[in-house]
């Protein structure tokens, strides 16, 4: 294949993988995630560097500054060294510590943010003002989240490490132009290495296409010698496969093994908690037997359950729809709807790290309570403040309720 019909065809995915995100493809089909999962494993980071939107997004107004003649800034080889240490500590600090000051910042991801709005969800003030800020930075600097920030990237360069498949540079023919280099969007020395396996590369493809050697710069399987090749690269590729096999058998998508594709992003998924408990009083008392649906705000933005009642009691709690990130909704579910079941009341602690999503589900439990008809049961409201989502003011003991002209309670939106 052609340099130059390399590149073409990377602008035609990336901009297919934006309809694609749109329709949510990456966020609510397993096989799909295992996939790019697995192609991560053996290529690298190709969702980076050819799916990710927010990254099409910064390489559209990179180009857009050269055209308007603005000069690319570049960071000291010394300093970059030190810069890109920044994403895989953000990394290690979301994976090890669970506070909610931790995942307030996280929530002005741009890339999970620009997200949020390609699956039609509203958006904060601050999420646009974010997004707006790194596509300016992308007019004078390459990539600038993606380099420094980027949590999902880290996450992707991390598990590509034993990659089979990289671009592989031939000494003999190269004739150290650096062009490679100054086209690299990620600041890597490509003229230095002999096999491109930097955690901070994208595979998009860009040193290859601009090399004027041919086969100079190739794509290709690493140069394994002698015995070791016949033993290490099948090991991989079968390794690579496992992974494939077991996320598809399961039905398991990247944010359950905290390896999110979009963190990432956003969550669409069917999960069920089922108990049975000894309270003989609670919310549901006075409730038919039945299943009944409710919404409530959670942290971007409106979640559904289904709440099964028997005997007068909550039993099973289904979280059918949330667009909340894994890293909130994961955090909050599985405490939460526990604790509902066993207390038989949505009025129960949130948890911390995961404020938001804890008082959606409480919110969305009442409400399916109420409208089955619940004497019991007090409307809870998410009015936490973020982009307008208060609704009021939050009386002492922090639940919101008023009263209908009959007597019954009812949930105020």
């Amino acid at each position: 294949m052609k340099k130059k019909m390399v590149g073409k065809m990377r602008y035609v995915v990336q901009a297919f993988a934006i309809v694609l995100t749109a329709i949510g493809v990456f966020r609510g089909y397993p096989v799909a995630k295992a996939l790019l999962l697995g192609v991560t494993f053996i290529m690298g980071p190709v969702f980076c560097g050819w799916i990710c939107p927010f990254g099409t997004l910064q390489d559209f107004f990179g180009m857009l500054g050269d055209k308007l003649g603005i000069k690319k800034c570049t960071v000291s080889e010394s300093l970059n060294k030190v810069l890109v240490c920044s994403r895989y500590v953000l990394l290690i600090i979301t994976i090890f510590i669970s506070a909610d000051f931790i995942f307030n910042l996280l929530s002005i991801d741009p890339r999970s943010n620009l997200s949020v709005v390609l699956t039609g969800n509203s958006l904060t003030v601050i999420g646009w003002i974010v997004i707006g800020i790194f596509i300016g930075i992308s007019l004078f600097f390459k990539r600038p989240f993606c380099n420094y920030l980027c949590i999902e990237g880290a996450k992707y360069g991390v598990f590509s490490m034993l990659r089979p498949v990289a671009i592989i540079r031939d000494k003999n023919l190269c004739i150290n132009c650096n062009k490679c280099n100054k086209v690299c969007p990620m600041n890597i020395n490509v003229s230095s290495y002999g096999q491109v396996r930097s955690l901070q590369c994208v595979n998009c493809m860009e040193c290859v296409t601009e090399c004027p050697v041919s086969n100079a710069l190739t794509v290709s399987i690493i140069p394994v010698k002698g015995k070791k090749r016949k033993i290490v690269l099948p090991l991989i590729i079968a390794s690579a496969l496992s992974v494939f096999a077991f996320i598809v058998y399961n039905n398991i998508n990247y944010d359950s093994l905290n390896i999110g594709v979009l963190s990432s992003n956003l969550s669409d998924r069917s999960t069920v908690i089922t108990g049975e408990s000894t309270v003989e009083y609670g919310d549901a008392v006075g409730i038919a037997d039945g299943i009944y649906t409710g919404t409530g705000k959670g942290f971007r933005g409106e979640m559904t359950t289904e709440v099964t009642v028997q005997s007068e009691q909550i039993t099973k709690i289904e979280v059918t729809e949330t667009v909340d990130d894994a890293k909130w909704f994961d955090r909050a579910y599985s405490t939460v709807a526990s604790e509902i079941i066993s207390s038989q009341t949505a009025d129960v602690d949130s948890v911390s790290g995961a404020t938001y999503s804890s008082m959606g589900i409480k919110e969305a439990v009442a409400n399916a309570l109420i409208n089955a008809g619940g004497k019991n049961v007090e409307a809870i409201v998410n009015d936490l403040p973020e982009g307008g989502r208060s609704r009021g003011e939050r009386p002492e003991g922090g639940r919101y309720h008023d009263k209908r002209p009959d007597g019954d309670q009812f949930n105020r939106y």
